[in-house]
């Protein structure tokens, strides 16, 4: 027995929901082919060579410094330039979620763009987290194209000096800036020491 209310509904015309544009809940790979394309871990470490070959009488952590640290801090802008005009379906909830409650900036948003500049220069396909809540965000990375690198490109005793954790520090210090975030980063592993790096950044 068919119901008025069944009735009536079945006289009503459905119009299907049409989003705006198609969503996406990934990041966007072209975004990714961006970063990749202007911040190749390869063209740091040329710059880097070329420095030490020119014998300016800096110390080798001056010249590491200034050449990673550069790289760094503008790899990780524009990763965060990038995120903002690539936003992805969970990216806008996350947005929105913030500013209704005034948290998950830190670890969220953080995270994003920080997985951001790693996948858009690395050869892994995911960020391995080993936290991420309220006051801590770590991870770590085992597989290092920049390490790969600069093991092909330098000397032993230039490499065992790890001078690409200039690149990793400022650009973490960098994300947290850029979300006005007041926090420290540390490095508690290296490749050297421990076959991968880890980087702990917690919220002060």
């Amino acid at each position: 027995m068919v119901t008025k209310t069944e009735a009536e509904a079945k006289k009503t015309p459905y119009h299907p929901f049409v989003a705006p544009r198609e969503y996406s809940f990934e990041l966007n790979m072209d975004m990714l082919g961006l970063v990749r394309k202007e911040f190749d871990p390869s063209l740091a470490i040329e710059k880097f060579v070329k420095a030490l070959t020119e014998k300016t009488g800096e110390k080798l952590d001056v010249v590491a410094e200034k050449i990673f640290g550069e790289y760094g801090i503008n790899w990780m802008r524009k990763s965060i330039q990038l995120g903002e005009e690539y936003p992805d379906r969970t990216y806008e909830i996350l947005k929105e979620a913030a500013d209704r409650t005034g948290e998950l900036i830190f670890p969220l948003v953080l995270q994003r763009d920080i997985e951001i500049a790693y996948l858009g220069t690395q050869r892994f396909r995911k960020l391995t987290i080993l936290e991420s809540w309220a006051r801590r965000f770590v991870y770590k990375i085992s597989d290092c194209y920049t390490f790969k690198i600069l093991r092909e490109k330098c000397f032993p005793e230039v490499v065992d000096f790890l001078p690409c954790r200039h690149a990793c520090l400022k650009a973490c210090n960098t994300a947290l800036k850029s979300l006005n975030i007041n926090g420290t980063v540390k490095m508690d592993a290296t490749m050297i020491r421990d076959s991968h790096c880890q980087f702990a950044i917690a919220r002060i």
